[in-house]
């Protein structure tokens, strides 16, 4: 009497067995060898000794190794490996090996079909993008440049590398490795981006009952050491915004050139420059009115424009192709410029600012001049489009040259008081004690 075929969730139905042990076979390897195939489907013969322990003998003559258990309540079934890859002895010590495991509560096909299913760091990637990246309050440009920094970190631990198999060690590499480029800073940003990334493993998607990473396992970027940095102020002189103006002059590609004048005129962000449309401009005459999707504070900004800058907008709309969206736009049909770096090499080399000057450094300029002058720090955010008043905060100190001159020269007085060449000031004579 043969035992009925029970078919498995998942798993194709046994073919008959002997129903008594002693009819079941030492699975050897002359034994696997000698099993004949079925003209169809498959052929499942059990071990005597080893509870649960097979071989499936196909249609084709393959042949393979298994261990069947219960978890649950339900049955599943481990592959162990194909014959002669795995010879009968090898696959016999394997499945007592499972077996062991299987009596202390593993399952083993739950956990290789985890594993085979776990993310992978391009899909954290993904989440990343989908989920976090909407909800940042930086432009398009800010949100392109940390798309750049998510694809780093997926070369450099590996798109295909399992979320779960990413350690501490692994970030580090990660940091060091980045920092030997060159660019401690942006092993730093980069750093940065892979925590939020990996925090995001450690709670579930919608529509899923756990997280991509348990959360004894941990953030693997926290601890990590990040680089020192040091506040970077810098501030042109006139001599060399000048010299800036000439590199300019002499850039040949004049729209690569018009968008950074126009950052020096107006103290704009890069990437609100680079995509500066005509409708920003046309609204209102002399203004420019940033949409909130291309500002840093996700609110519109509406900022004057001095008559310099006003003379560059308008020499450009002369200019101006029929139908146009962008100010300045790209080679590409219907895109603005997306990259400003060739040129500002080109200025920076031109006109000697050195490796350290930056873009980004005109924006401080423009405030500096306006502290300089005696302007208000709000009045200074407003035209900057800070929404936070520590933000413009930076720049008090050059607001505060002023009164240093007029300390100096009130000190300088006072200290020659009683020296043969002091030239002493009365004060009048309401203001004496």
């Amino acid at each position: 009497m043969t035992r009925k075929r029970t078919k498995v969730r998942g798993l194709p139905a046994t073919s008959p067995t002997p129903a008594k042990e002693a009819e079941r076979p030492k699975l050897s390897n002359d034994v696997v060898k000698n099993l004949a195939a079925p003209e169809s489907g498959a052929l499942t013969v059990w071990d005597a000794d080893i509870t649960g322990f097979g071989v499936r003998v196909y249609a084709g003559g393959a042949r393979s190794f298994f261990i069947n258990y219960r978890a649950d309540g339900r049955e599943r079934r481990h592959t162990i490996g194909p014959f002669p890859r795995w010879s009968a002895s090898a696959a016999r010590e394997r499945a007592k090996e499972l077996r062991k495991l299987i009596d202390a509560g593993h399952d083993p096909a739950g956990e290789k079909r985890d594993r085979r299913e776990a993310p992978t760091v391009q899909e954290l990637i993904d989440r990343y993008i989908a989920e976090h990246l909407p909800t940042k309050t930086e432009g398009e440009v800010r949100k392109n440049d940390e798309k750049r920094m998510l694809a780093e970190i997926g070369s450099r631990l590996g798109k295909h590398t399992k979320v779960t198999d990413v350690h501490d060690g692994d970030v580090k590499k990660m940091h060091q490795d980045i920092t030997a480029t060159g660019r401690p800073v942006r092993a730093n940003r980069i750093l940065a981006v892979a925590s939020k990334m990996f925090s995001l493993s450690l709670t579930s998607m919608a529509g899923e009952n756990r997280p991509w990473r348990d959360a004894a396992m941990g953030n693997p970027c926290k601890g990590v050491p990040r680089n020192r940095e040091e506040a970077k102020e810098r501030f042109f002189g006139q001599a060399e915004l000048a010299a800036i103006s000439d590199a300019l002059a002499a850039y040949p590609g004049q729209t690569s050139a018009d968008c950074i004048r126009l950052i020096m005129l107006t103290g704009c962000r890069p990437g609100e420059a680079m995509l500066a449309a005509w409708a920003q401009f046309d609204a209102e005459p002399s203004y420019w009115v940033k949409p909130s999707a291309h500002t840093k504070q996700r609110r519109p900004h509406k900022t004057p424009l001095s008559p310099a800058a006003i003379e560059l907008v308008d020499r450009l709309r002369k200019a101006r192709a029929d139908g146009a969206t962008w100010i300045f736009p790209s080679h590409l049909p219907g895109e603005a410029i997306a990259a400003l770096w060739h040129v500002w090499h080109f200025v920076r080399d031109h006109a000697g600012l050195g490796a350290d000057a930056r873009i980004y450094d005109l924006r401080h300029t423009f405030a500096s001049v306006g502290a300089g002058g005696g302007l208000s720090l709000p009045i200074i955010g407003r035209l900057l489009g800070h929404t936070q008043s520590r933000t413009t905060q930076r720049y008090a100190h050059l607001g505060d040259d002023p009164l240093r001159e007029a300390a100096d020269k009130i000190g300088a007085v006072i200290a020659g008081a009683g020296k043969a060449s002091a030239n002493v000031v009365a004060l009048p004579k309401g203001q004496r004690s």
